[in-house]
Protein backbone atom coordinates (compact mmCIF):
# COMPACT_ATOMS: atom_id res chain seq x y z
CA UNK A 1 0.00 0.00 0.00
CA UNK A 2 1.51 3.30 -0.51
CA UNK A 3 2.21 5.81 2.27
CA UNK A 4 0.34 8.27 0.98
CA UNK A 5 -2.34 6.38 0.72
CA UNK A 6 -4.04 7.27 -2.05
CA UNK A 7 -6.06 4.13 -2.83
CA UNK A 8 -6.22 0.65 -3.95
CA UNK A 9 -8.52 -1.68 -6.41
CA UNK A 10 -6.79 -4.01 -8.34
CA UNK A 11 -6.77 -5.20 -12.15
CA UNK A 12 -4.45 -7.46 -14.72
CA UNK A 13 -3.78 -6.10 -18.21
CA UNK A 14 -4.45 -8.79 -21.02
CA UNK A 15 -3.55 -11.25 -18.31
CA UNK A 16 -4.42 -14.35 -21.28
CA UNK A 17 -4.09 -18.33 -20.62
CA UNK A 18 -0.96 -19.62 -21.87
CA UNK A 19 -2.34 -21.36 -25.89
CA UNK A 20 -5.65 -20.13 -25.18
CA UNK A 21 -7.86 -17.86 -27.69
CA UNK A 22 -7.80 -14.24 -26.79
CA UNK A 23 -9.47 -11.27 -27.91
CA UNK A 24 -10.55 -7.62 -27.52
CA UNK A 25 -13.54 -6.88 -25.55
CA UNK A 26 -14.76 -2.89 -24.45
CA UNK A 27 -14.80 -2.30 -20.51
CA UNK A 28 -15.51 1.16 -19.18
CA UNK A 29 -13.60 1.23 -15.88
CA UNK A 30 -15.16 3.65 -12.84
CA UNK A 31 -14.81 5.04 -9.87
CA UNK A 32 -17.30 5.29 -6.75
CA UNK A 33 -17.92 6.96 -4.34
CA UNK A 34 -14.57 9.44 -4.98
CA UNK A 35 -14.93 9.79 -8.59
CA UNK A 36 -12.10 10.49 -11.57
CA UNK A 37 -9.86 7.86 -9.94
CA UNK A 38 -6.72 7.37 -11.87
CA UNK A 39 -7.12 4.04 -13.03
CA UNK A 40 -4.61 1.34 -13.26
CA UNK A 41 -4.61 -1.71 -15.48
CA UNK A 42 -1.66 -4.40 -14.41
CA UNK A 43 0.00 -1.17 -12.86
CA UNK A 44 0.15 0.58 -16.74
CA UNK A 45 -2.29 3.94 -16.39
CA UNK A 46 -4.89 4.32 -18.52
CA UNK A 47 -6.44 7.84 -17.77
CA UNK A 48 -8.87 9.35 -15.43
CA UNK A 49 -12.14 7.85 -14.84
CA UNK A 50 -14.72 6.67 -16.54
CA UNK A 51 -12.13 5.42 -18.80
CA UNK A 52 -13.22 3.13 -21.69
CA UNK A 53 -10.67 0.59 -23.11
CA UNK A 54 -10.44 -2.30 -25.28
CA UNK A 55 -8.79 -4.90 -22.94
CA UNK A 56 -7.16 -8.45 -24.28
CA UNK A 57 -8.76 -11.20 -22.69
CA UNK A 58 -9.32 -14.64 -23.08
CA UNK A 59 -11.32 -17.16 -21.30
CA UNK A 60 -9.36 -18.22 -18.43
CA UNK A 61 -7.97 -14.80 -17.91
CA UNK A 62 -8.89 -12.81 -14.39
CA UNK A 63 -8.38 -9.10 -14.46
CA UNK A 64 -8.00 -6.67 -11.58
CA UNK A 65 -7.87 -2.73 -11.47
CA UNK A 66 -7.15 -0.46 -8.76
CA UNK A 67 -7.38 3.48 -8.85
CA UNK A 68 -5.75 6.21 -7.02
CA UNK A 69 -6.52 10.17 -6.34
CA UNK A 70 -5.05 12.52 -3.72
CA UNK A 71 -7.16 12.80 -0.38
CA UNK A 72 -8.89 9.17 -1.60
CA UNK A 73 -8.35 5.68 -0.07
CA UNK A 74 -8.96 2.40 -1.58
CA UNK A 75 -8.35 -1.07 -0.01
CA UNK A 76 -10.28 -3.28 -1.90
CA UNK A 77 -9.90 -5.59 -4.73
CA UNK A 78 -11.68 -6.02 -8.48
CA UNK A 79 -11.65 -8.58 -10.13
CA UNK A 80 -13.55 -9.86 -13.02
CA UNK A 81 -13.25 -12.23 -16.20
CA UNK A 82 -14.56 -11.80 -20.01
CA UNK A 83 -18.08 -12.46 -18.42
CA UNK A 84 -17.91 -9.08 -16.64
CA UNK A 85 -20.71 -6.29 -17.69
CA UNK A 86 -19.28 -3.64 -20.03
CA UNK A 87 -19.32 -1.07 -16.93
CA UNK A 88 -16.44 -1.91 -14.11
CA UNK A 89 -16.84 -0.14 -10.84
CA UNK A 90 -13.60 0.55 -8.71
CA UNK A 91 -14.24 1.02 -5.15
CA UNK A 92 -12.48 4.57 -3.74
CA UNK A 93 -13.44 6.25 -0.68
CA UNK A 94 -12.83 9.30 0.80
CA UNK A 95 -9.99 9.54 3.22
CA UNK A 96 -11.22 11.30 6.16
CA UNK A 97 -7.70 11.15 8.28
CA UNK A 98 -6.40 13.16 5.46
CA UNK A 99 -8.74 15.27 4.77
CA UNK A 100 -8.30 16.17 8.68
CA UNK A 101 -4.13 16.27 9.06
CA UNK A 102 -2.04 18.09 6.91
CA UNK A 103 1.43 17.22 5.88
CA UNK A 104 4.22 17.89 7.59
CA UNK A 105 7.84 18.19 7.14
CA UNK A 106 7.64 17.91 11.36
CA UNK A 107 6.31 14.30 11.43
CA UNK A 108 8.15 11.97 13.71
CA UNK A 109 11.21 14.01 13.73
CA UNK A 110 13.24 15.83 16.21
CA UNK A 111 13.40 19.11 15.74
CA UNK A 112 15.85 21.99 17.89
CA UNK A 113 15.14 25.03 19.16
CA UNK A 114 17.86 27.19 20.01
CA UNK A 115 17.37 30.37 21.79
CA UNK A 116 20.25 32.02 21.12
CA UNK A 117 19.04 31.82 17.15
CA UNK A 118 15.34 31.84 17.54
CA UNK A 119 12.45 33.73 19.08
CA UNK A 120 11.50 37.06 19.36
CA UNK A 121 12.07 40.27 21.33
CA UNK A 122 10.65 38.72 24.40
CA UNK A 123 12.53 34.94 23.97
CA UNK A 124 13.00 33.03 26.92
CA UNK A 125 16.47 31.79 27.75
CA UNK A 126 16.55 30.87 31.45
CA UNK A 127 15.84 27.48 32.23
CA UNK A 128 13.44 27.59 34.77
CA UNK A 129 11.44 30.17 32.92
CA UNK A 130 11.43 28.42 29.78
CA UNK A 131 10.04 25.15 31.47
CA UNK A 132 7.42 26.99 32.80
CA UNK A 133 6.69 28.55 29.11
CA UNK A 134 6.88 25.21 27.56
CA UNK A 135 4.22 23.77 30.11
CA UNK A 136 1.95 26.71 29.66
CA UNK A 137 2.06 26.10 25.92
CA UNK A 138 1.91 22.52 25.39
CA UNK A 139 -1.11 22.41 27.84
CA UNK A 140 -3.22 24.37 26.13
CA UNK A 141 -2.93 21.76 23.40
CA UNK A 142 -2.01 18.44 24.97
CA UNK A 143 -4.38 18.33 27.88
CA UNK A 144 -3.23 14.72 29.01
CA UNK A 145 0.40 14.72 30.16
CA UNK A 146 1.53 11.23 30.75
CA UNK A 147 5.15 12.25 31.87
CA UNK A 148 6.33 15.49 33.21
CA UNK A 149 9.48 15.97 35.09
CA UNK A 150 11.42 19.03 35.67
CA UNK A 151 14.41 17.61 37.28
CA UNK A 152 15.16 15.96 33.78
CA UNK A 153 13.20 18.63 31.76
CA UNK A 154 11.58 15.92 30.39
CA UNK A 155 7.87 16.32 28.82
CA UNK A 156 5.59 13.71 26.97
CA UNK A 157 1.72 13.82 26.31
CA UNK A 158 -0.44 11.06 26.31
CA UNK A 159 -1.92 9.51 22.95
CA UNK A 160 -4.28 11.16 22.22
CA UNK A 161 -6.36 8.86 19.18
CA UNK A 162 -8.77 9.79 16.82
CA UNK A 163 -10.97 6.99 14.80
CA UNK A 164 -12.38 7.45 11.34
CA UNK A 165 -14.35 4.91 9.13
CA UNK A 166 -11.15 3.09 7.82
CA UNK A 167 -8.38 4.49 10.19
CA UNK A 168 -7.05 5.39 13.63
CA UNK A 169 -4.48 8.03 14.13
CA UNK A 170 -2.35 8.61 16.98
CA UNK A 171 -0.23 11.28 18.22
CA UNK A 172 1.81 12.67 20.44
CA UNK A 173 4.41 15.46 22.17
CA UNK A 174 7.74 15.07 23.62
CA UNK A 175 10.12 17.79 24.75
CA UNK A 176 13.61 16.95 26.31
CA UNK A 177 16.47 19.35 27.02
CA UNK A 178 19.37 19.41 24.41
CA UNK A 179 22.51 17.91 25.42
CA UNK A 180 24.40 21.06 24.78
CA UNK A 181 26.16 23.44 27.75
CA UNK A 182 23.61 26.29 26.52
CA UNK A 183 19.71 26.01 27.16
CA UNK A 184 18.59 24.06 23.44
CA UNK A 185 14.57 22.22 23.18
CA UNK A 186 14.33 19.33 21.38
CA UNK A 187 10.82 18.81 19.96
CA UNK A 188 9.03 15.80 18.40
CA UNK A 189 5.71 15.32 17.22
CA UNK A 190 4.99 11.94 17.18
CA UNK A 191 2.44 10.81 14.70
CA UNK A 192 1.26 6.88 13.59
CA UNK A 193 -1.71 5.68 11.83
CA UNK A 194 -3.56 2.23 11.44
CA UNK A 195 -5.59 1.74 8.64
CA UNK A 196 -8.04 -1.14 7.48
CA UNK A 197 -10.14 -2.58 4.60
CA UNK A 198 -13.08 -3.00 6.97
CA UNK A 199 -15.06 -0.04 9.28
CA UNK A 200 -13.32 -0.29 12.67
CA UNK A 201 -15.20 -0.04 15.87
CA UNK A 202 -14.80 2.36 18.52
CA UNK A 203 -13.91 -0.54 20.82
CA UNK A 204 -11.37 -2.44 18.70
CA UNK A 205 -8.22 -2.11 20.31
CA UNK A 206 -5.27 -1.38 17.95
CA UNK A 207 -1.82 -3.24 19.09
CA UNK A 208 1.03 -0.84 19.28
CA UNK A 209 3.16 -3.14 16.36
CA UNK A 210 -0.54 -2.61 13.87
CA UNK A 211 0.56 1.38 14.11
CA UNK A 212 3.04 2.99 10.68
CA UNK A 213 4.47 6.34 11.02
CA UNK A 214 2.03 8.59 9.15
CA UNK A 215 3.86 11.95 7.71
CA UNK A 216 0.96 13.81 8.64
CA UNK A 217 0.10 16.21 11.42
CA UNK A 218 -2.78 17.78 13.17
CA UNK A 219 -3.03 21.77 12.31
CA UNK A 220 -2.81 22.31 16.11
CA UNK A 221 -0.05 20.33 16.73
CA UNK A 222 2.01 21.96 13.94
CA UNK A 223 0.88 25.69 15.60
CA UNK A 224 1.73 23.91 18.84
CA UNK A 225 5.86 23.73 17.38
CA UNK A 226 5.33 27.07 16.00
CA UNK A 227 4.73 28.99 19.11
CA UNK A 228 7.71 27.14 20.82
CA UNK A 229 9.93 28.50 18.28
CA UNK A 230 8.55 32.11 18.52
CA UNK A 231 8.51 31.96 22.27
CA UNK A 232 12.35 30.90 22.65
Amino acid sequence: MKRNYVVCGVMAFGLVAAGGPAWAKKFTLDTAPVKQGRIFVDEKFLGIAPVTVDLKVSRRSVMKARAEKGGALGLWSTEFTKDQRQIVMIRLEEDEASKQTVASDIANKWLTIDPSTTGGAQKVTDEGEAWKKIVSIVTDNFADIEQLDRASFYLRSAWRVRRYSYAVVRNRLIIKRGVTPNLTIRVEIESQIYRSAEPLMASLTIRDEMFTENPRVYASDQDTVRILRDQF
